[in-house]
């Protein structure tokens, strides 16, 4: 990665907003540049709390059915439950950080369901970074971690309690640190 008199690359703020549903796991991507000499947690935060990131409404469309909507004048985001720092990668030419978010675990009509749970990896132990990064890869590593964070972290699982929907889906993920490291893990499972 050659670097020239350009300065420093571009940062992404990514925000994964996952949620459950009969026992899949659902998520939807927002995200937006990270300004000069703003806080990520900050900016993360606002990206899911934003009107333009929220779910659509269905609105009355008289005799035609239902129309779907953007957010209402009234419009207020779900709770946030939980907003984590979970990774982050170089991507055309920026930096893009990731977090994921757990509202009130319900998904929204714009939500995806997670297909694939394999992380990503480049193969060789010389070069961490992997040619290409599919979402579900990014997902997957977020869940890990966040199943991680549920049996290490009191105040996580006290907050992950209140969305059970979303607990019981993170039984079916390994728990893991970047790039899951077992020994770490057990070992702060057994205290």
């Amino acid at each position: 990665m050659g670097r020239d008199d350009r300065g420093p690359a571009p940062v992404r703020v990514e925000v994964l907003i996952v949620a459950a549903r009969d026992a899949a796991v659902y998520y939807r991507r927002v995200d937006g540049d990270l300004p000069r000499d703003a806080q990520p947690d900050l900016v993360a935060a606002g990206l899911v709390s934003s009107p333009v990131s929220a779910r659509p409404v269905a609105v009355s469309a008289g005799q035609g059915g239902v129309q779907r909507d953007g957010p209402q004048p009234d419009w207020a985001p779900p709770p946030l439950t939980i907003l984590h720092s979970t990774s982050w990668r170089f991507d055309a030419g920026r930096v893009v950080l990731t977090y994921v978010a757990v509202l009130d675990g319900v998904p929204d009509a714009d939500a995806v369901p997670l297909v694939s749970r394999e992380l990503a990896h480049s193969g060789d132990p010389a070069a961490p970074s992997p040619p290409h990064v599919a979402a579900d890869a990014v997902v997957a590593h977020a869940l890990r971690h966040l199943a991680w964070l549920r049996d290490t972290d009191e105040v996580v699982a006290t907050a992950l309690a209140s969305v059970p929907n979303v607990w019981v889906v993170l039984d079916g993920f390994e728990p893991g640190l970047a790039g899951g490291i077992p020994a770490l893990y057990e070992a702060a499972v057994r205290g």
